[in-house]
């Protein structure tokens, strides 16, 4: 899973559709066989699913927790932040399923946040916004392609044209012990290459020269992979194909044996800079979407990333996504290596197709995951429990905003919709919030239609208690040729998880 557009992924069935579109007929009856494996979503109903009030009751905690309703109504929050008297929530807008969406950050009291509207301190921002830091009594912005403040009552921009404008973005923000600004940074594409993929998820016909950008040199071996040319197609109305190639704008190969060059506002990153957006350097590299990011108690840098989907010209399958401890200088072997292990392995062959080859000539010394999870959990932000009454003192909470099959994939797994606590001396992962079995919806509405938790995105301590932020019902349905987003507006939610009774040893 990854994010995109906020949440991932893209409607899978459409790219190959229109690839058979653009192919002779004994290439386009082979991509119709592979579609014909992706398990089909239940058609888009006449009268759209009506998604019941979060009901604290469909949630799952231990015993001796208890769930509360803090905040509902929101529409697709992704981010929350505190001061000694408010809540601030960031409702994401530009989301799968509903790309007008507004992005704004809204205040409400911390006394009695409940039945009260919230106001709008923050608005017209760069869809979506992916998350919120309060440091030194200021409120940082991370929202596409910037790094902001709010700044008595106004956005002042810190940084700007970060390569934000593909499938990822900037994302989570954490101080480090320095007193520096952490940011993870996303890649343009799946897996390195420019795609008939990229063009589904929107971004290729407004930003046709935009591709990854290594932090550092990198000789590139010089492979180039034949694509659908849907820009072509659109503007002659006819069906083109043309040669692409890593790191390379779509439809452009580069000379052989290339040698790219590195920037400072690269993809696949994590970033830091001074707290007023000066000194802006590259911390880590080699990562395909670090979307949590964030120091911990222990003085460890960590990092959750999203692992790579079956799509586009270059497909891997089969990708775990990650949670790393985070080196100074250190490589984590994006595009070419996935939790430490070589996308040459067959692990990675996605059925009736070899494993992706190298696009790099040479690797750096590649790092090894502290933790793997499922592929297309969707792991995401993360925050450590300062103990009190809460308990886990120490211990990290990782949110996992669930799969986006079938688009992801070509077979059709449920994976994440949960928040574990995760020993990150010992490794060990237990599962603390996530939806009650008899709670779920049906089918492929399983995390939709449901008065439960869907998809948490954000996880942060406040005074005794855990707060989730949950950022909504977002589906796949069927329509025309292939599976479509829905996003279900307002059906956004915080939850606020306390301890409740005693809990036994802890």
């Amino acid at each position: 899973m990854n994010t995109p557009t906020y949440i991932p992924d893209f409607p899978r069935r459409l790219a190959l559709a229109l690839l058979a579109l653009s192919l002779p007929v004994s290439a386009a009856e082979k991509a119709d066989a592979t579609t014909s494996k992706i398990k089909t979503p239940a058609p888009a109903p006449r009268v759209a699913p009506t998604i019941p009030p979060p009901d604290a009751k469909a949630a799952q905690v231990p015993e001796g927790y208890q769930v509360e309703v803090v905040l509902s109504g929101l529409q697709y929050p992704s981010s929350i932040e505190f001061s000694e008297t408010s809540i601030f929530v960031a409702e994401a807008g530009n989301i799968d399923g509903d790309w007008l969406a507004p992005a704004r950050i809204l205040e409400f009291p911390l006394a009695n946040p409940a039945g009260n509207s919230g106001k709008i301190v923050a608005d017209q921002l760069s869809g979506p916004v992916t998350d919120l830091l309060m440091h030194k009594g200021k409120l940082y912005i991370s929202h596409r392609g910037k790094i902001s403040v709010l700044d008595g009552g106004k956005v002042r921009d810190l940084v700007t044209d970060l390569p934000s404008f593909g499938d990822h973005h900037n994302n989570q923000l954490t101080v480090g012990p320095d007193g520096k600004i952490y940011v993870g940074q996303g890649s343009a594409t799946n897996s390195g290459v420019v795609g008939v993929d990229n063009f589904l998820l929107g971004w290729l016909t407004p930003w046709p020269d935009f591709c990854d950008v290594p932090a550092k040199d990198i000789a590139l071996v010089g492979q180039v992979f034949e694509s659908a040319d849907p820009l072509s197609a659109l503007g002659k109305n006819k069906a083109a194909m043309v040669k692409t190639a890593a790191f390379q704008p779509f439809g452009k190969t580069g000379p052989a044996d290339a040698m790219v060059k590195g920037a400072i506002k690269s993809t696949g990153t994590i970033l830091r800079m001074d707290a007023d957006g000066s000194n802006l350097e590259v911390y880590a590299w080699g990562l395909r979407n670090p979307f949590g990011v964030l120091w911990g108690p222990d003085g460890k840098l960590y990092a959750s990333e999203n692992g790579a989907d079956e799509r586009g010209v270059r497909h891997i399958a089969n990708c775990p996504d990650t949670l790393w401890v985070i080196k100074e200088g250190a490589w984590y072997g994006w595009p070419d290596f996935a939790s430490g292990v070589a996308v040459t392995d067959p692990r990675f062959a996605p059925k009736g197709a070899p494993a992706p080859e190298f696009l790099m000539k040479e690797h750096p010394p590649v790092e090894k995951p502290l933790m793997t999870f499922e592929p297309h959990a969707s792991v995401v932000k993360m925050d450590f429990s300062p103990g009190g009454k809460f308990g886990f003192e120490g211990q990290m909470f990782l949110a996992a905003s669930g799969d986006f099959a079938p688009a992801t994939a070509l077979e059709q797994k449920r994976a994440g919709y949960w928040v574990k606590r995760i020993d990150v001396a010992t490794g060990k992962a237990e599962p603390f919030f996530e939806l009650k079995n008899s709670a779920m919806g049906e089918g492929d509405m399983a995390y939709t239609v449901t008065a439960g938790p869907k998809r948490p995105v954000d996880v942060r301590f406040s005074g005794d208690a855990l707060y989730i932020v949950d950022i909504g019902a977002v589906a796949f349905t069927q329509s025309g040729v292939g599976p479509a987003p829905r996003a279900f507006p307002g059906s956004g939610v915080v939850w606020r998880i306390s301890r409740s009774l005693s809990v036994a040893g802890k």
